[in-house]
């Protein structure tokens, strides 16, 4: 007699941020899990990327058709909390720094209060007055083609790059060009071209874009100093 297949049934739903979309999801399990351990202990921030978004490749309902890495950084790191929520447990456990004596506090986490305000930004952006832009919000995709251990730096080369991969088209008076169909080195020429004010619009939707943020409190245990932080970004959260 065969054993039986057990968490095979996509048990939960949720909404993609960016899309407003629902799709739904089972837990993953202890085979994927043990991927995820091994990636985060490598230490390699590639290889973590890769993971969490093969993991909810495999987690979230084949039938939604997309890949996980074309979705918004934002996205995928909201997606993976609700999946890691389902899969471990609702409460992370974290150490915080206190603002005034630099200890750590553990603080504990409620992964199914978090959301993202993704309000609607103007993703046209004038360079000149005869040519604009449509913006797009990076992906994980474009994230892991490029480079990830500069993600966290900000040279001017890591934030062209940036930049450049965010633009989906150029509109001049004649025509509207697809920059899927041009080169890397031809979006980064682009990009360099301009001026430093021309840029400032482009940097600025990029700025602004949403992320996966949480407001805690807490008195510290050390010094008994009143925290107020805001976490932000995947990593602040495990």
């Amino acid at each position: 007699m065969a054993l039986p297949k057990i968490n095979e049934t996509l048990n939960f739903s949720m909404k993609i941020p960016s899309t407003g979309k629902t799709v739904k999801y089972r837990p993953y399990l202890v085979k994927e899990e043990k991927v995820l351990l091994q990636a985060f202990e490598s230490g390699d921030t590639k290889t973590c990327l890769e993971a969490m978004v093969d993991t909810l490749n495999a987690c979230i309902d084949s039938k939604s058709k997309f890949s996980v890495d074309e979705l918004a950084t934002f996205d995928v790191e909201y997606m993976f909390t609700q999946v890691r929520a389902k899969s471990v447990g609702e409460t992370s456990n974290i150490l915080v720094k206190c603002k005034e004596c630099s200890k750590d506090n553990a603080v504990s986490v409620n992964l199914d209060e978090l959301h993202i305000d993704v309000s609607k930004a103007d993703n046209v952006i004038d360079v000149t007055d005869s040519i604009s832009v449509k913006m797009k919000y990076p992906t994980y995709g474009s994230i892991l083609e490029g480079d990830v251990d500069k993600l966290q730096e900000s040279d001017t080369e890591t934030a062209l790059e940036m930049i450049a991969s965010s633009i989906e088209t150029v509109m001049t008076e004649d025509e509207v060009i697809d920059c899927a169909t041009q080169d890397r080195a031809e979006m980064l020429e682009f990009v360099s071209s301009m001026t430093a004010g021309q840029l400032q619009g482009i940097s600025k939707f990029l700025e602004d874009m949403p992320a996966l943020v949480h407001d805690i409190s807490f008195d510290c245990e050390h010094c008994a100093a009143k925290n107020e932080i805001q976490l932000r970004g995947l990593s602040d959260f495990f």
